[in-house]
């Protein structure tokens, strides 16, 4: 009888055996289901990998030519800080190159005249790259066949001038993976050339440099590029000091034009871009009374839209024609209904009746807020004025 109850057992735990586990059925089912959520998750997830990898390369774009713009006017901003009487403040106006001098930084060594007289000190600075070259320290001037400088430069026959001499220019990128785009090159005096920003691309129609000079009403007006390029002599004030020359010393606006590209996976480029328009400080554009104050705008702003652009109109600020007469310029920024103003779109010069600026960096459907501060001479912003939500057609 024992055994018998001991058989049956065994055959009850077989039976119990067969039922534990997986049919081949069940099997191939799972199988095909796991199939099926990864050749769906995996197309999604490479989806969001490129999206991210666009997304991240149109924001490098952007702050590549923000931080090269910004770079520029930082420093063009103050040229002719400093110099020696017969020294100029604008060497060479190019389309594709700018070149100034001023006393924009200081070691504050004995050697380099102290940091009392320049803009900005940094104890970190190479030597030599902190005072004003001599014949012996000669350099080709960017883009060109001109030797700068050719005489040394002294403060009414006393001490060296502090002003060194500062280039900004665009020009081809030979660097491995280029793919024939531009790069942004500056150099301080003969100091190794410093690459500012890379993947520029040019715009046919605006050189990355234009320049502006007063007309007769005593407003904003571009030079040709018939003009250009100009180069001044070696002497300011010199007999020779005319015609192109001349030019360069009538100069009162820079403004800056450049165009970041980055390419997607697929091949397609995508642009973005950064304007600016500095004004020269020491060119003797305004007299000035004050930058003590920030400046007082008030003024609406309009916004008109049209299929690919809109098209802004504000009139001049209170303290232009008025009160401390210091305006600049004026900026111009965007925002999302639900965002807020961050980096500049643009800045164009103050000095016109009236100001429109179209934004052509738009698509079909998108609803933008623009705004305008006004900006004085001492880099203090008015309120921001801003516009109504506009969709663009």
């Amino acid at each position: 009888m024992m055994n018998l109850n001991l058989r049956r057992r065994s055959r009850s735990a077989f039976r119990r055996a067969q039922h534990d586990g997986f049919t081949l059925l069940e099997v191939m089912i799972s199988i095909t289901i796991l199939l099926l959520v990864f050749a769906t998750a995996i197309p999604l997830f490479r989806t969001q990998v490129q999206a991210m990898g666009s997304t991240a390369g149109r924001s490098d774009a952007q702050q590549n030519v923000r931080f090269a713009t910004s770079t520029i006017e930082r420093q063009l901003r103050v040229a002719g800080a400093g110099v020696a009487d017969q020294q100029p403040l604008l060497i060479q106006a190019d389309p594709y190159a700018v070149t100034f001098d001023a006393d924009y930084a200081a070691r504050d060594t004995a050697a380099e005249g102290g940091a009392f007289g320049a803009v900005y000190y940094d104890p970190d600075l190479p030597i030599g790259s902190t005072m004003s070259m001599t014949p012996s320290q000669q350099v080709t001037l960017p883009l060109s066949t001109r030797i700068w400088p050719t005489v040394s430069y002294y403060r009414g026959g006393g001490p060296p001038s502090d002003a060194e001499t500062i280039s900004f220019w665009v020009a081809a990128d030979n660097s491995p993976g280029s793919n024939g785009r531009y790069a942004l090159f500056r150099r301080v005096n003969a100091m190794p050339i410093d690459t500012l920003a890379r993947g520029l691309i040019l715009d046919p129609l605006t050189p990355p440099f234009t320049y502006q000079i007063l007309s007769a009403l005593n407003l904003p007006t571009d030079v040709p590029t018939t003009s250009l390029p100009a180069f001044h002599v070696a002497v300011h004030g010199a007999p020779d000091d005319t015609a192109s020359s001349a030019l360069t010393d009538q100069i009162r606006f820079v403004k800056i034009h450049l165009k970041g590209s980055f390419i997607e996976r697929n091949g397609s480029t995508t642009v973005q871009v950064a304007d600016a328009s500095v004004r020269l400080l020491n060119a003797g554009l305004l007299n000035l009374a004050t930058c003590g104050e920030a400046p007082v705008f008030a003024q609406s702003v309009s916004a008109a839209v049209a299929p690919g652009k809109v098209v802004l109109t504000w009139n001049p600020a209170s303290d232009e024609t008025g009160g401390e007469k210091d305006v600049e310029k004026y900026v111009i920024y965007r925002r999302t209904a639900a965002g807020a103003f961050a980096d500049p779109l643009a800045a164009i010069p103050a000095g016109l009746p009236s100001y429109s600026f179209t934004d052509t960096q738009v698509l079909s459907g998108e609803q933008w807020i623009y705004g305008v501060a006004a900006e004085d001479c001492g880099g203090q912003f008015s309120t921001v004025s801003q516009s109504s939500q506009v969709t663009v057609p």
